[in-house]
C-alpha cells in the first residue's frame, strides 16, 4: 500500500488524454479477473485523443459492473463539461467523483474509497427473462433510513 501511495503522489499528468479509450480498455482487461474490482481515474484535463466517445466508455463501464471513482485535478477543475462527464461516469457505475485542489486532498479521498469498498453490500436477485443484452434499470430503496445515502450502479444488461 505504501509503494502504491508513493507512486500515485509522484505521478504528474501531461500530454494527450485518451480517457474514454483507456476506460474501455481497463474494463475489458478487468473483465477476465476474479474478485472485487474498481477503477480510480485521475485526470487533469478533457479527453483530446480518444477514438471512442464518452457514451461508449460509459456503456462499457455499465456493462462490466465495475465502479469507477473519478478524480479531477489541475486544469480539469476549470472545465465544467469535463467535471459533469466524470460525475456521469461515476454515478452510472456506482462510484464517486472527487475534485483535488491540493495534494493533501488525496489521503481523505483514498480513505473514502476504502470505506466504500469495505462497507459495500451485495444485493442479489433473479431478473425475469428478457431480450438478449437488454438494459434493465435498478432502483434500490430502503424504508425508514433518513440521512443515509444509497449509491449503486444504474442497472445491468441481460445476458
Amino acid at each position: 500500500k505504501d509503494a502504491a501511495r508513493r507512486a500515485i503522489l509522484k505521478t504528474h499528468a501531461a500530454g494527450n488524454t485518451a480517457l474514454y479509450d483507456a476506460l474501455v480498455r481497463v474494463n475489458r482487461d478487468l473483465s477476465s479477473r476474479g474478485g472485487k474490482k474498481f477503477i480510480i481515474v485521475f485526470t487533469d484535463g478533457s479527453d483530446n485523443a480518444s477514438m471512442l466517445t464518452s457514451a461508449a466508455s460509459i456503456e462499457r463501464a455499465k456493462a462490466s459492473g465495475v465502479p469507477i471513482y473519478t478524480i479531477a485535478e489541475g486544469e480539469a477543475l476549470k472545465e465544467q463539461r469535463l467535471i459533469g462527464e466524470l460525475a456521469r461516469i461515476s454515478q452510472a457505475t456506482g462510484g464517486s467523483q472527487f475534485l483535488i485542489r491540493r495534494l493533501s486532498d488525496i489521503t481523505p479521498i483514498f480513505e473514502t474509497v476504502s470505506q466504500d469498498l469495505m462497507h459495500g453490500y451485495l444485493v442479489a436477485f433473479q431478473p425475469s427473462p428478457g431480450n438478449n443484452h437488454e438494459w434493465r434499470k435498478i432502483e434500490v430503496v430502503l424504508g425508514g433510513t433518513k440521512g443515509l445515502q444509497i449509491r449503486a450502479r444504474e442497472g445491468f444488461y441481460v445476458e
